[in-house]
């Protein structure tokens, strides 16, 4: 299983997209514990726009011909 710190280490970030409302937001890996797991990250966390709770964890890379992060998005 790939761990936060196995994340930061390659230069990608990780956002929570929500299935329900679309929302797409970046989290602050700083107040991750690095030895978790992204199931682990998954399992504390709901949408903070609709309260979901089956959120999904996304790694999210540069765009290599750009160099921007993904926008942050919702409907």
């Amino acid at each position: 299983m790939i761990t936060v710190s196995e994340i930061r280490d390659e230069g990608a970030r990780l956002a929570i997209c929500c299935p329900n409302c679309a929302r797409l937001r970046y989290l602050n890996m700083d107040r991750l514990d690095p030895a978790a797991s992204l199931e682990e990250v998954a399992a504390g966390l709901k949408c903070s726009r609709c309260l979901e709770p089956d959120v999904e964890i996304r790694v999210m890379r540069r765009d290599k011909q750009t160099g921007f992060w993904p926008a942050e998005s919702a409907r």
